[in-house]
């Protein structure tokens, strides 16, 4: 579990000042030009924007470093060719919204097979870092209403595939038989039931034992395979306690036990689309220190609205959080670029805070 960001260059003592790039706007080399008059010393992305023209040569030029984002267990594609891949709920549906759609973390099958993929996927783009996304269990945290109450939440919970019943029986030494024959029998939905209504706690528990397993299968292979290569967590930005607990027992992100397998953990702190407000940046960000160490903290904030059915945000408002988090010993990672383009008055902001 040790971490290291002493290779390639990546200096601890230097905060990261980073933007995540989704869109291939403009042309490579105005993009990068863009984000260092802004500040900024990184750029996040993912392998669609790595090989978009000569992006990363314009990156290395202008002296700044990249981190490739990977999604992790949303992997449309792979859902696509393998439909049983993809996780179920207590009622037999599928991990699906929108475009995305999430795989069964239980299944070595697409974990061993994922692995190649990384490990073919780093060779060959050479980045500074790598940003695990979508490290986590099913749902649309971002369309959770901050009134929710805080206890007796009744989300969805994934994952209830037969591979995450062998897996939960094996692991906890249950004396429960598996149901035989296709998921949607009714010896497989009894046996759903039985854990729901009698082995809550510990199914809540072995989802998080699940992804623990899984960072250390996944962050083992990079440290062994790219030595110093700097791995960053996107992490749901909810508190240990908020909606009773739900980051632990729904999300499957207990940040106790998966920190020390990362360099950075990276809340996605978007304020204007959780529907939070100014404040909340920094309080969660306080929150957050008592579970990991201060070093390790890069939170990601939004810049505005990404289209116009999101919340808006002001000026005012990205000052305030872009204030909070500059004060984050790790750094800070702007979601994302793009929309600072047209935006003036949110550049000024960003030129100030960050260059200061």
């Amino acid at each position: 579990m040790q971490t290291s960001n002493s290779a390639r260059g990546l200096d601890p003592r230097q905060a990261i000042l980073g933007a995540k790039v989704y869109k291939p706007v403009r042309d490579p080399k105005t993009l990068v030009e863009f984000a260092v008059s802004l500040g900024l010393n990184w750029v996040f992305v993912g392998d669609e924007l790595a090989t978009w023209g000569r992006f990363r040569e314009q990156v290395r030029k202008a002296g700044l470093k990249y981190a490739l984002i990977i999604r992790m267990f949303n992997d449309p594609e792979t859902a696509r060719a393998d439909p049983s891949l993809v996780s179920t709920d207590r009622q037999g549906r599928p991990a699906r919204r929108a475009d995305d759609v999430m795989i069964c973390p239980s299944r070595a099958d697409f974990r061993r097979a994922k692995l190649a993929r990384m490990k073919a996927l780093i060779e060959r783009r050479e980045p500074d870092a790598v940003t695990l996304d979508y490290f986590r269990f099913f749902i649309y945290w971002e369309g959770v209403d901050p009134q929710t109450p805080q206890s007796g939440v009744n989300f969805p919970a994934f994952c209830f595939d037969r591979a995450c019943l062998e897996d939960f029986l094996c692991s906890t030494h249950l004396s429960i038989p598996l149901a035989s024959g296709p998921e949607p029998s009714a010896a497989h939905r009894d046996l759903v039931d039985r854990i729901w209504k009698e082995h809550r706690e510990a199914w809540y528990e072995w989802r998080v034992h699940r992804l623990v397993e899984n960072a250390w299968e996944f962050t083992g292979m990079i440290r062994k395979s790219f030595p110093g290569l700097a791995i960053v967590l996107h992490a749901v930005p909810w508190t240990r306690e908020e909606f009773g607990g739900a980051r632990q027992t729904v999300v499957g992100q207990d940040l106790r036990r998966l920190a020390p397998f990362f360099d950075y953990v990276s809340p996605m702190a978007y304020s204007a689309l959780t529907r939070r407000g100014p404040g909340w940046v920094e309080r969660l960000s306080r929150a957050l220190l008592a579970e990991f160490p201060s070093a390790k903290l890069l939170p990601s904030i939004e810049v505005g609205p990404d289209g116009p059915q999101f919340p808006a945000m002001s000026a005012a408002h990205y000052e305030s959080d872009l204030e909070a988090v500059r004060r984050a010993e790790a750094g800070v990672v702007l979601y994302h670029l793009e929309l600072l383009l047209d935006a003036p008055v949110k550049q000024a902001i960003t030129k100030r805070l960050m260059q200061r």
